[in-house]
């Protein structure tokens, strides 16, 4: 692992560690179930109009995480995040890519700050029909007060993380 990579899990595992708030500041559970949400369908919905640069630059944070099945890649900067994202849709227009659509969401809260959101999602091509279908899982953070993905992770065999 370079020394940069260890820099930046190391920063990651900080930022998911910090001490919770003080009682009088804790949000409840649900209000950051529904933040999360709304962060996650705003990424959905900017990844189905093809909006790399909003991906790269309010959505995702910088650096972020790639991890799959083959290890796992650092995206150092949002233009890196951007780079990653446009090659997707270059792929995803050869198959006639129109959006993405959530099956089904579990979102784990992990403190205040820090959220797991596990999803199936469908893609559809432009006359209607299923592309594919899959899963993936979020790790979420709250960074100068907005939700921003710090990792994204394939599930195989399309397996959900389950919270509780």
């Amino acid at each position: 692992m370079t020394k940069r990579a260890s820099m930046t899990t190391a920063t990651l595992l900080a930022i998911a560690c910090l001490p919770a708030p003080s009682p009088a500041q804790v949000t409840p559970e649900s209000d950051v179930k529904t933040e999360v949400r709304a962060a996650w369908d705003a990424y959905i919905e900017a990844f189905s109009a093809g909006r790399t640069e909003v991906i790269a630059n309010d959505i995702y944070a910088a650096p972020s995480f790639q991890l799959g099945a083959a290890g796992g890649a650092v995206r150092s900067a949002a233009a890196d995040t951007r780079a990653a994202f446009d090659a997707t849709h270059e792929r995803l227009a050869l198959e006639r890519y129109n959006h993405s659509e959530t099956d089904r969401a579990e979102i784990c809260i992990i403190n205040p700050a820090t959220a797991l959101l596990s999803a199936h999602f469908t893609r559809y091509r432009t006359d209607g029909s299923v592309l594919t279908q899959g899963a993936s899982s979020y790790l979420f953070a709250r960074l100068d007060g907005r939700w921003r993905i710090l990792a994204i992770m394939a599930n195989p065999a399309g397996k959900l993380i389950a919270c509780d």
